[in-house]
């Protein structure tokens, strides 16, 4: 197909698909920079640079982003977003599973820092948790990755940090929010009569029919199922 070159044609490609992940993550599986020429990326051009689109996309709510595909970056269309939420989110609550001894330290007070604050990005997470990008910054980035994966978290959009002075500076980070508050009711109401095993029947289906010799197992362990 031709390359994907505007906002409007990257919204309408994921919604055709269903999903789409940011980067190649598995050959023959379409991803945005396999549809896109390098040529448009970081150039800051919010119509036409698919780095711009991402944060564009959860800000306006026209589609899910972020660590969604079993870990991966990646898009979801609010068409599928329920099977998605379906196939992705545990059943017993994260407060069960952290008294099961299912979920490390990390991720359980991460979440509780959510349960406190609406809206939280990556340097308000990295103060709050106590660490610094060469101290601790790694177990927590995972956190968040693994948080995101489980949809109790997504990107909400992003935000420069603000100095001292009150001015922002530097490069964007992403913001999340709690995944139950971020997401319209309509995404989410019909999630409620999906089974897990059927969600990810339905997505399998619908990943082998958009890709190029894709093995269903190959696919099943990208989503980390």
């Amino acid at each position: 197909m031709s390359p994907i070159t505007h906002y409007d044609q990257f919204i309408d490609r994921v919604e055709e698909l269903g999903f789409l992940p940011l980067t190649r993550v598995l050959e023959g599986l379409p991803s945005l920079s396999s549809e896109t020429s390098d040529q448009q990326w970081h150039t800051g051009i919010p119509e036409t640079d698919p780095w711009r689109w991402k944060d564009r996309a959860a800000e306006e709510k026209k589609l899910a982003y972020g660590c969604l595909l079993g870990g991966h970056k990646g898009f979801i269309a609010p068409r599928l977003y329920p099977h998605f939420y379906a196939a992705c989110r545990p059943e017993p609550s994260l407060a069960d599973r952290w008294e099961a001894g299912e979920v490390n330290q990390t991720v359980w007070h991460l979440w509780q820092l959510f349960e406190k604050h609406p809206l939280l990005d990556t340097a308000n997470v990295r103060k709050l948790m106590g660490v610094t990008a060469s101290h601790g910054a790694g177990r927590v980035d995972t956190a968040l990755r693994d948080l995101q994966r489980e949809f109790y978290i997504t990107v909400a959009g992003s935000r420069r940090k603000i100095g001292a002075d009150g001015q922002p500076y530097g490069w964007p980070v992403n913001v999340f929010a709690p995944v139950t508050s971020w997401t319209p009711p309509e995404w989410l109401a019909p999630a409620q009569a999906l089974s897990c095993a059927g969600a990810r029947e339905k997505i399998l289906a619908i990943g082998l029919q958009n890709s190029l010799h894709v093995s269903k197992e190959s696919l099943r362990s990208l989503l980390h199922w």
